[in-house]
């Protein structure tokens, strides 16, 4: 099935560069998506791009130089395919994401015995294609498949929580020691001119400037999405529609499928001053399906206008609509000011949710180049995000659609990235104190897949709850092989101490290992 995918992609893709060889038309520029590894140098220290709120954002690549033998280009310097053409470009490659570690914390291998290891590790295969015809199409597509076994932390939310963090659901292994799990991503982008953009695709979307997002954020797993983008002089306006997967559940059997939702996701973004940009947001969460399975899906999800929708399904379940708004303003050539706010719900203290963000960006910090830093701070307040039923709350695959905390917390964030000619450096940490239930039957306000009419407490505050308290830091270093691949030698090691009351939880994690692709996976939580 996996071979037949694969090969379904490639074909498609030499049909197309023989088709468009045929034709006459104009020199295709190379088209590439953005990423977290070139987000600063591309989109922040380039002050001409209008928009920068709604990520991954498609631009014009340099043509490269490459130089030496056909192992050595290919190794160090190329995609395994490249297919340039007058008006067509294709890059395919074969990933692999292999490394291996040592866990302090022991990981369980055999539940519900006491069998424990301490060797995380990854064995990652896939492939990755993408490319563009002319300047008018730009598409992706790609596969994984892994088995892997995680640090302590990670391995305790991927049992509670039936899903691997940021990815998909999972099977465990042979005898129980790690987690079988794939990932497929797509996307097709038409613009016809400069003012449209229709995007299609199976994957993730990433609204703000910072690192987290309290309004939507890359945090969750892929997902089926239509968006439609228009812009005229300094004013941007998006649409997309999605659907998301309400639980993760082993009860549901083949042929029921998971309960799902759908979502429609407004940003209005203006360019108001050579310096600032202002945007502002909403997103309504419609059920798919009542309880018994029958559709249950309002008219009202096709309005592609900002604030007109309707309040409830057609059986009567209310949606969830959270508003917002985006910051950006411009300090010094490289520094950013950035801030976002959501809000969920006015009325009672405990019905008074909204969540915050304020942070500080910049690039070749202190004068030196290729430094790239934040400093961030988040909050949000108890049952933000949460709603009446699954069906509605802002969750997706069992992961929250915007910060990985979810609600009733503060946090503080540091991270720097370092660049050193084929040498990358980076050093992230936060401290973080949320408010933990006391049992399942409590609801504090932190866990959003509770129902919200379960709240515990009326007069609500932030950290309400099991005080608890989270430091995390993590540190890497990589040695670059092929820039283009991102396949790098990399090692790394995590520290994180989670404390409240009742338990402490300590964390070390160790890895080496070779590593490819651009795909943002992080554990950091």
């Amino acid at each position: 099935m996996h071979i037949r995918s694969f090969s379904g992609s490639f074909l498609l893709a030499l049909f197309f560069s023989f088709f468009y060889q045929a034709t006459h038309a104009q020199t295709a520029v190379p088209l590439v998506e953005s990423n977290i590894y070139n987000e600063q140098q591309i989109i922040y220290d380039n002050d001409t791009m209008l928009h920068t709120a709604w990520k991954p954002i498609i631009y014009a690549d340099t043509p490269r130089v490459s130089s030496g033998s056909w192992f050595h280009r290919k190794f160090f310097q190329e995609h395994l395919l490249e297919v340039k053409q007058p008006n067509f470009n294709i890059n395919a490659d074969v990933i692999f994401d292999e490394y291996i570690g040592y866990s302090k914390r022991p990981i369980p291998t055999i539940i519900p015995s006491d069998e424990t290891t301490h060797v995380p590790s990854m064995n990652t295969r896939g492939f990755e294609i993408s490319g563009n015809f002319s300047d008018k199409f730009y598409f992706e597509s790609a596969f994984y498949e892994n088995q892997g076994r995680f640090g302590g932390y990670v391995d305790s939310f991927i049992r509670q929580r039936l899903v691997i963090p940021g990815q998909g659901a999972y099977k465990n292994v042979g005898d129980g020691k790690g987690f079988d799990f794939s990932a497929a991503s797509t996307r097709l982008v038409f613009m016809p001119n400069k003012h449209f953009a229709f995007d299609l695709g199976y994957g993730k979307n990433f609204i703000g400037d910072g690192y987290r997002s309290m309004l939507l954020s890359d945090w969750s797993y892929n997902y089926p999405y239509f968006k439609a983008s228009a812009s005229w002089g300094k004013f941007q306006y998006n649409a997309m529609w999605s659907q998301y997967i309400s639980q993760i559940n082993k009860a549901y059997n083949n042929k029921q499928g998971y309960f799902r939702k759908w979502a429609q996701t407004f940003l209005i973004d203006w360019k108001a001053t050579r310096r600032l940009s202002l945007g502002v947001f909403e997103t309504v969460i419609w059920p798919d399906q009542d309880s018994m399975r029958n559709k249950d899906m309002s008219p009202w999800i096709a309005s592609p206008v900002i604030f007109l929708h309707g309040r409830e399904s057609p059986s009567g379940v209310k949606n969830n609509v959270i508003v917002g708004t985006n910051v950006k303003y411009r300090l010094f050539k490289y520094t950013y000011l950035y801030g976002q706010f959501a809000l969920d719900s006015t009325g009672s203290s405990w019905g008074n949710r909204y969540s915050a963000q304020l942070g500080i960006r910049s690039g070749n910090t202190f004068g030196v180049k290729n430094l790239n830093t934040i400093l961030e701070g988040n909050l949000a307040r108890p049952y933000t995000y949460a709603s009446h039923s699954l069906n509605t709350n802002y969750a997706h695959n069992n992961q929250p659609l915007a910060h990985p905390l979810g609600a009733n917390f503060k946090e503080g964030l540091l991270m720097a990235e370092y660049t050193y000619k084929t040498w990358r450096f980076r050093f992230e940490s936060f401290v973080a104190n949320y408010g933990a239930d006391s049992s399942r039957n409590v609801n504090y306000g932190h866990d959003i897949f509770k129902p919200t009419d379960t709240h515990s407490v009326n007069d609500a505050t932030i950290g309400q709850g099991i005080s608890t308290n989270i430091f995390y830091a993590d540190f890497k270093i990589a040695y670059v092989l092929n820039p283009v691949t991102n396949m790098r030698i990399e090692t790394g090691i995590s520290f994180r101490n989670e404390k409240n009351s009742i338990v402490t939880y300590k964390d070390r994690i160790f890895y080496i290992g070779i590593r490819m692709s651009f795909r943002r996976i992080n554990y950091d939580f």
